[in-house]
């Protein structure tokens, strides 16, 4: 038996943009879903749970919903 055809990738639902590499939301995120990397910081999609954290606590609002909020227009 093959395994079912994999999807379209994951995708984050929040974006960062304008980092000023503080480190907070390194800090905050309860999963562990946003490493740094050498061209900046990535959030893993397998790993974000969307609960937007790392939006509250980022001092220079470099963190951005992607597309629809994952916490239904909640915050």
């Amino acid at each position: 038996m093959s395994a079912p055809p994999a999807g379209p990738p994951a995708r984050a639902p929040v974006t960062i943009v304008g980092c000023q590499g503080c480190g907070a939301c390194l800090l905050t995120c309860p999963t562990h879903a946003i490493r740094p990397t050498p061209g900046g910081l990535l959030v893993r999609a397998q790993a974000c749970t969307g609960c937007l954290e790392c939006l509250e606590i980022c001092p220079v609002d470099a963190i951005r919903v992607t597309g629809t909020d994952p916490c239904g227009g909640t915050r």
